[in-house]
């Protein structure tokens, strides 16, 4: 009975206990049962063939889940084409409904971001974001007109307003805007897109904004439906390492250091066959960097330039050139990454000066490697002026050991971990220590080394 009362009572203090931790508590957000679920995917940066995995791999994991919906985070400065087409297909053929919020603040959806923007079923914007200038410019900013003639201008200027017509009416939003966005490079506030019905309202959060397209009808590829989206539980889907990898890529300014790199590894191995490491790591960074040119546009010109100048700058290293080939090779280093980025891609949707090769990258490379190249040649100079160690030329002057008597037709001598035959002008007793003078097939003249001996 004992027993059966101090369990009561642990029960009872327990309980006790629990009960003063829930009062004292704060009150912790609860999750009605059979509460809507919604799959977050955030987009930043340039819009490249990770993203469009990263999107496909979003709208699968939502219909296969049974989320209410799909909500994307965006905020880019455009991006691949076909990229974007086939995250557009990927929308508008979508079962589950998708609804795309412009944000955080200060964010844009900029040229290809439009497409993305008009294709959802509920589009938000965050009140300080903008959206448009989706004219067909090349990497540079400059028309197509310029760089590709105006034929070809015309072509793709016609091509991509009709893509945002489509897209635009698809979704019941102002297909004239879509248009002139692409013909005019028309640009407007987050006010202004509502009120030229280019998205549906703003909201300062994508919670909100999920908050606000609860009740909405949209229509899917499954058919006609209303969003029930109020008291939702978001689900953040991660990019995978791949897709990750590529969005770094996306940056010139990793690829251009990636160029460089691995250019001066191979060299540098070249150079000194052996070393391993700057070989494996130039040959990794090659790879990368040659990933990162499939994912934006990369000018073949400016990658030969960079070639050269590394080339030109290891060759002032281990040749004479008085400064020639260094200062050369500066330059090509500066232009190379001056006009890194490809600037007559008709491929490529990016708003203006959106994608370029930071100064930082640009002018304090050149000076960076030349610095590094000079302590190279400098270690590379003091090595030479040593003796050389190996061969019958690094045998004079190495100290040994007498074997057996060694005078001027023979004798044994153990120089260098090696046993050679000997000979001495002046008689040299067994187990003296000797020095080489000269070397003659396999037989050393030595004498007797008298500082070893004092």
């Amino acid at each position: 009975m004992r027993g059966h009362r101090r369990a009561r009572l642990t029960l009872a203090a327990a309980a006790l206990v629990a009960a003063a931790l829930s009062l004292a508590a704060p009150d912790a957000p609860s999750v009605a049962p059979g509460a809507p679920r919604v799959l977050t995917l955030e987009i930043r940066g340039p819009i490249t063939g990770g993203t469009a995995e990263y999107v496909a791999a979003g709208l699968a994991k939502a219909r296969a889940g049974g989320y209410a919906a799909l909500a994307i985070a965006l905020d880019t400065p455009g991006g691949a084409l076909d990229a974007t087409r086939e995250i557009v297909q990927a929308m508008l053929g979508s079962q589950v409904p998708i609804l795309v919020w412009v944000g955080p603040a200060g964010a844009r959806a900029g040229s290809a971001g439009v497409f993305l923007t008009l294709a959802a079923d509920v589009a938000a914007m965050h009140p300080t974001s903008n959206i448009g200038a989706a004219h067909p410019v090349t990497g540079s900013g400059r028309d197509v007109a310029e760089e590709a003639g105006k034929d070809m201008a015309k072509k793709v200027e016609n091509d991509t307003a009709a893509f945002a017509r489509s897209v635009a009416a698809a979704r019941g939003r102002n297909a004239d805007w879509a248009e002139k966005a692409v013909r005019e490079s028309a640009a407007i506030t987050s006010t202004d897109a509502v009120k030229e019905r280019v998205v549906d309202f703003t909201a300062a959060e994508l919670k909100l904004a999920i908050e606000a397209a609860d009740g909405r009808k949209v229509k899917t590829a499954a058919g006609e439906s209303t969003l029930r989206t109020r008291g939702a539980v978001l689900e953040p889907y991660e990019k995978t390492v791949r897709q990750k990898v590529l969005s770094f890529l996306a940056d010139p300014n990793v690829v251009a250091i990636l160029m460089l790199v691995g250019t001066l590894g191979i060299a540098l191995e070249l150079y000194n066959p052996g070393s391993v490491l700057p070989g494996v790591v130039g040959g990794f960074a090659l790879f990368l960097a040659f990933v990162g040119m499939r994912v934006i546009p990369v000018n073949v010109g400016a990658v030969i330039l960079l070639l050269a100048g590394a080339a030109l700058l290891v060759a002032e290293a281990y040749v004479t050139t008085h400064g020639l080939a260094g200062l050369a090779g500066a330059a090509c280093l500066v232009l190379g990454l001056a006009f890194f980025v490809d600037r007559s891609s008709p491929d490529y949707r990016f708003a203006p000066g959106a994608l370029v090769v930071s100064p930082w990258i640009v002018w304090p490379t050149p000076i960076i490697v030349a610095l590094a190249l000079g302590f190279m040649a400098w270690k590379i100079a003091g090595t030479r002026r040593r003796p050389l160690q190996l061969g019958a030329p690094g045998l004079v002057g190495s100290a040994g050991e007498a074997l057996s008597d060694v005078g001027p037709t023979a004798g044994e001598a153990f120089v260098h971990g090696e046993y050679w035959q000997a000979r001495s002008a002046a008689p040299i007793p067994m187990g003296a220590r000797v020095r080489v003078v000269a070397v003659d097939g396999l037989t050393v003249t030595v004498v007797a080394d008298t500082a070893a001996a004092g």
